[in-house]
């Protein structure tokens, strides 16, 4: 009986021996577990971490994508811990189709290293421009203007192929029963769908904040005196901006993008024949021509507007100074889409500001080749490329 006791005895003491090295062995597991999960963790904000601080860089510069490919990753320290970032930009040939942005972050983990993927596309802030409301509008209220029209001046709100229809002028709420206004229904130069339409939600406004971004930038072409420069091209529209006498010289015959003529602002065009003439004569311009409490728009001579013509004035302009809207000789306004876009473009271009949008980020943990224990990270991650 003693000596099965002792058996028993010495049975129960080496089982709770080989439990006890259970317990032991689990916890050791799960301390294990437990640090290589906290260095996940730390490694995976870390990248993310990074990711953020690069988009900060490209918004200071918008080629700084270009400048950090896998041949060279943008290497910094994010809480204690190794990152190196780097890009996969395409650029779209197409200028408002979105450029595709992948940043790939990439942090020290163990031997090992956790990778965050994102992908932005990349957009041109086009939203500065507001939308074209046809041909000619007048964002000013009845009493602060005046409008003739004569000679064979055309106004066509009807877009060209691939553009809607938009109404000839456009003008805010009551300005609609201003007598000159009422005539210019009955005149056949003008043509829209429908020919003259109050806007009830029609305010300058939008417009303000436009020129007041737009002065606030580099991208801005002043212009003065007699100026030979670009009125700039399909591929490359500006922003022009006219707040004294000026003269287009030197054969200047088209021009692309924004002219913005402000106050007292008058603008002259001279022939190749030596020929001073108005805001255009033979000149073509193709997107937005704002006048911003300009005392007179005088669309004399044989221009042509393609796009949209903006009258209006700021909430401080004096209510006794009418903006007196001339549109005589043979000038035409014809709203065109395709120029809508020539003068959005133009503005983002001088704002240098673009749209980032993110569509889909993923992590993972990205093991090297065998043998590859101690190498720098970058080595680690051109080992799985």
């Amino acid at each position: 009986m003693g000596r099965a006791m002792l058996i028993i005895c010495a049975g129960v003491l080496i089982s709770l021996g080989f439990v006890a090295l259970s317990t032991s062995n689990t916890g050791m597991m799960l301390t294990e577990k437990n640090v290589n999960y906290a260095e996940y963790t730390m490694a995976k904000n870390a990248a993310h971490t990074a990711i953020q601080m690069a988009m900060q860089e490209i918004n200071q510069d918008n080629n700084w994508p270009n400048d950090h490919d896998i041949n060279n990753p943008w290497t910094i320290t994010v809480q204690d811990r190794d990152i190196a970032l780097y890009t996969d930009y395409y650029q779209n040939p197409n200028y408002w189709d979105p450029d595709s942005l992948w940043l790939y972050s990439n942090a020290d983990y163990l031997n090992e290293f956790v990778q965050v993927r994102t992908l932005y596309l990349k957009q041109p802030f086009s939203s500065l421009v507001p939308d074209f409301e046809g041909a000619l509008t007048v964002a000013a209220e009845a009493h602060k203007f005046n409008f003739t029209m004569g000679g064979s001046s055309f106004i066509n709100g009807d877009g060209p192929t691939g553009c809607e229809n938009k109404p000839a002028i456009t003008t805010m709420t009551g300005s609609g029963d201003n007598f000159s206004v009422t005539e210019a229904k009955g005149k056949k130069g003008v043509q829209g769908d429908p020919m003259v339409y109050e806007n009830p939600d029609l305010s300058y406004q939008p417009t303000d904040e436009m020129i007041a971004r737009l002065a606030s930038t580099d991208g801005v072409q002043y212009i003065s005196g007699n100026y030979k420069g670009s009125m700039g091209t399909q591929e490359n529209p500006g922003v022009f901006f006219v707040e004294d006498n000026a003269r287009l010289t030197g054969g200047i015959s088209e021009g692309y993008g924004i002219l913005v003529i402000r106050s007292d602002g008058y603008m002259e065009y001279e022939g190749e024949d030596g020929a001073t003439l108005d805001i255009a004569g033979n000149f073509t311009f193709n997107g937005l021509i704002v006048f911003e409490n300009a005392y007179n728009f005088t669309g004399r001579g044989t221009p042509t507007i393609n796009g949209n013509i903006l009258v209006g004035h700021t909430e401080d302009h004096p209510d006794h100074l009418q903006v007196d809207i001339d549109v005589s000789g043979n000038i035409a306004i014809q709203y065109d889409c395709n120029a809508e876009q020539y003068a959005k473009m133009a503005a983002a271009n001088a704002v240098k500001q673009n749209k980032y949008t993110q569509v889909v980020t993923s992590e993972n943990v990205r093991i090297p080749p065998s043998g590859s224990t101690g190498e720098t990270l970058i080595e680690k991650v051109k080992s799985l490329l």
